[in-house]
């Protein structure tokens, strides 16, 4: 007979709080006097549990907080049950609401006791945060202390390579505690993704490094390092470090709270392919920061070699015991001699941007030396602080001599004597006087060059201090500089805007009286950019005043006014920071896209083109920026009329940005738009105008949600529904989505914008498609007469008089409409050739 696996799991957890056996027992007597099977399954889980308890958080495959997929497990043996295969935690569900401000949005992430889920906050501020809670049944004394002890850990910490804690409290009798959310992958993913150098991997190593100092700064050890806790996320397209789940975190000094439990013996803390050598233990009492110190090593041996010293799938083949001996006690291989045996060394030198000869040779020597100093079994001489650790790697990237060095002889000598010591005794008696005589000597020798090498060890530290007073020094000298230039930028550019800018509205400088606009602003602050000395003297201030003052013009629609800013723009920060820097290539990008807007197609082409071919060099084919570029280049291919092109990259992209981690759901929703645009644009194709409108319906409350109802961008989205309707023949309802767009355009653009002009040109087509001729007519005449100051409007006098033409021959007056039909071909040809696909169909 199945037995009910929850009825079990309730009935374990209830009989597992019963100390007593006796106690235990009369409970299992009255709960499964009837039902043998079940008694049968609990009292195996129960033997289970007290051969081997249940870990707390971190131990063996328990998940990170925020970036893993693998279950968490009752324990690293392979005898007990697993908990999770039967028992999916279903304590909480999606629509949840926690402390009246945070509703559960979707799981992603369990541990092994407590479930972390996306959350949305709806007071004091919206956002999406992590909300992370114990398990429903695991509510115990200790198992509350320890989480109440992991929430406190984190409120304690203020690092920007730290997850902060922002919220906590219960729930329903259940602790919470609520975490920025962290929207990264493991540093070993990130960095084998993105084929990171050795180098590059040492930079962000040492991010690691500061995080975990500054948690021993404020008495907090980690006791769980591993790639799934330390992410690395995308903040403006620079990978940053986040380090996360203290779940197991310890106090190093007093406790946390009021309620904090020690450890009990026989508890055993941490991941065994990453845990210290002390960890190594049933009685892990004596834990210091040193062991986070030889997880940092763990971890930097991984990135460098590609696997840990010690891998999962070995360790998990032995026993419980056997596996604590192998970490307290079995020697790993150096890095370079891992990587040099693996039989996926080519793939792991690929992935390190490097060929294989030349990344052993890289990995020998020094970085050996620094990775096997943190792996020391004699945790006196691992790194005394991360602090330290991160020291000597900035050495090695500075091309100074490193602390670390290679284990003396005599102490290795002394490791061998103490892991034979049987064979040493035994050996003793065979040999008689000489063997004691040969120790003798031996022990003098130890003891002489002991004290040499704790002299040495001495030195170095001494020398170890005075180099980071130095580094700290120059960052501190280096930040000093840095604040005086940045002071004194801010100063001309506070000066430009003040006197350049705004004083211009300043009615005493505007004796008539008359009102100044924004544009008018505008068009005198660009005339004095050229003759202010103090913004001219300063090439990175100039470029920025350019590059606002041009995207200002961009968003106005005054393409011909903000062309050479954004020209220039660019050329200084060419100079400045040279082609390939991230301002570079945005200025670059910002002056395709006006190009574009200016009908100057190939020059857009070619702009953009450049941006995206550096930016997937530099950033990977999949990065979010690297997307944007083929989103903007995809517009520019369907102006072309290369409808074909424009769509496939422009699904390409669709397909591949919701993927990215991190990823930006407003340049999604641009690129929902831009395709269901060129879909419509093949007017020929019923199909292709039957999925743009799917395709904008099916992504209408997203669009509402991210821009909202009052928003340029929703406008242009009931715009394109509507074009997509005419095309299937409902110009009815188009009709009435048109007429939305063009009354949130009169609202919030004001009459004469071009895109108010835009959807009163696709309203009358849509009336044209109903029959209603004259109303149409009236329409496009009004259009044509319209003087906007923007310049899109003359670019877009062809279609008005190509639509009007349509609208006098619906009415059968052929005469009045050849002339305009004639006019519109000439202007089509001159702007967009004789075989661009509208030049024809006009």
């Amino acid at each position: 007979m199945a037995v009910d696996a929850a009825r079990a799991k309730s009935v374990f957890l209830a009989a597992s709080d019963l100390a007593d056996p006796a106690e235990r027992a009369a409970y299992l007597d009255r709960e499964c006097s009837a039902e043998a099977d079940l008694r049968g399954r609990v009292e195996a889980l129960l033997r289970a549990n007290d051969a081997a308890p249940l870990p707390e958080p971190g131990v063996a495959d328990a998940t990170g907080v925020f970036a893993s997929e693998e279950p968490a497990t009752a324990t690293f043996g392979t005898d007990a049950p697993s908990f999770t295969s039967e028992w999916p935690n279903k304590d909480e569900q999606a629509g949840t609401i926690i402390a009246g401000k945070y509703t559960l949005v979707e799981p992603i992430g369990e541990g092994g006791m407590g479930s972390v889920w996306r959350a949305k906050q709806t007071e004091p501020v919206k956002r999406f945060v992590a909300v992370k809670l114990i398990k429903a049944g695991m509510d115990s004394r200790q198992v509350l202390a320890r989480f109440d002890a992991e929430r406190q850990a984190l409120a304690m910490m203020d690092h920007p390579n730290i997850a902060k804690v922002l919220d906590g409290g219960l729930h329903e009798h259940r602790p919470f505690f609520v975490m920025e959310l962290v929207k990264g992958v493991p540093i070993t993913d990130y960095c084998d993704k993105c084929k990171l150098t050795p180098k590059e991997r040492l930079e962000l190593f040492v991010q690691v490094c500061q995080a975990i100092q500054h948690a021993h700064q404020k008495g907090i050890i980690h006791r769980d390092i591993k790639p799934n806790n330390v992410l690395i996320a995308l903040y403006d397209d620079k990978p940053v470090v986040k380090v996360i789940d203290f779940g197991v975190a310890k106090a190093t000094g007093g406790a946390l709270t009021e309620q904090t439990i020690d450890t009990g013996f026989g508890g055993v803390v941490g991941t065994p392919q990453y845990m210290s050598p002390e960890q190594a233990t049933f009685n892990n009492l004596d834990i210091d920061t040193r062991s986070d110190v030889y997880a940092l090593g763990v971890l930097l041996y991984e990135l460098l070699a590609g696997s840990p010293p010690f891998s999962g799938a070995e360790l998990k083949k032995k026993g419980l015991l056997e596996i604590l001996r192998v970490v307290r006690e079995e020697e790993p291989p150096r890095p370079s001699t891992k990587l040099s045996t693996a039989d996926a060394l080519p793939t792991l030198s690929a992935n390190r941007g490097s060929e294989p000869k030349k990344l052993t040779g890289l990995l020998r020597n020094e970085l050996d030396w620094i990775v096997m100093k943190a792996l020391e079994k004699d945790r006196t001489r691992r790194y005394e602080t991360a602090n330290g650790f991160a020291a000597d790697v900035l050495r090695y990237l500075s091309g100074e001599a490193v602390q670390a060095h290679p284990p003396s002889t005599a102490y290795r000598l002394k490791k061998f004597v103490r892991r034979n010591k049987g064979q040493v005794l035994a050996a003793s008696l065979v040999f008689g006087t000489l063997v004691l005589g040969i120790v003798g000597i031996t022990l003098g020798l130890v003891e002489a060059r002991r004290q040499r090498d704790m002299a040495a060890e001495e030195r170095q530290t001494a020398l170890e201090q005075r180099a980071a007073a130095v580094i700290e020094k120059q960052r501190a000298d280096e930040a000093t500089q840095s604040a005086k230039q940045a002071a004194l930028r801010a100063d001309t550019i506070n000066d430009f805007l003040i006197k350049g800018l705004f004083a211009q509205a300043d009615p005493r400088n505007n004796p008539v009286g008359d009102k100044v606009t924004v544009r008018q602003l505008l068009d005198r602050a660009s005339t004095t950019v050229d003759n202010d000395p103090a913004v001219t003297a300063q090439a990175e201030v100039e470029a920025s005043i350019r590059s606002v003052l041009g995207n200002v013009y961009l968003q106005l629609g005054a393409y011909q006014q903000a062309e050479p800013l954004l020209r220039r723009a660019l050329t200084l920060y060419r100079h400045l920071l040279g082609d390939d820097h991230a301002v570079t290539l945005d200025a670059a990008n910002d002056l395709g896209i006006t190009l574009r807007q200016l009908n100057r197609l190939e020059e857009a082409a070619e702009v953009l083109g450049d941006v995206r071919t550096r930016r997937a060099r530099l950033l990977g084919s999949d990065s979010p920026k690297t997307i944007s570029s083929e989103n903007n280049l995809g517009v520019v291919l369907m102006n072309q009329g290369q409808w074909s092109e424009a769509e496939a990259m422009l699904r390409s992209c669709r397909e591949r940005t919701p993927k990215i981690p991190g990823y930006d759901e407003r340049e999604y929703l641009f690129i929902v738009a831009n395709l269901a645009w060129v879909l419509e644009s093949q007017d020929s194709a019923p199909a292709k105008a039957a999925e743009a409108a799917k395709l904008l319906r099916d992504h209408m409350s997203d669009f509402r949600r991210v821009w909202g109802e009052k928003s340029p961008e929703i406008y242009t989205v009931w715009d394109s529904l509507g074009t997509a309707l005419r095309l299937l023949g409902d110009p009815v309802a188009a009709v009435e989505w048109h007429r939305k767009a063009l009354e949130g355009r009169q609202l919030t653009l004001g009459e004469d914008h071009d895109l108010t002009l835009a959807s009163r040109n696709n309203l009358a087509l849509a009336l044209l498609s109903t029959g209603r001729l004259e109303e149409a007519e009236g329409i496009f005449r009004g259009l044509l007469a319209t003087k906007s100051p923007t310049d899109v409007t003359q670019l877009r006098r062809q279609y008005y008089l190509h639509n009007l033409a349509l609208a006098l021959r619906e009415q059968g007056r052929i005469a009045e409409a050849e002339p305009y039909m004639r006019e519109s071909y000439q202007a089509f040809l001159q702007a967009s050739g004789p075989t661009h696909p509208e030049t024809l169909d006009v």
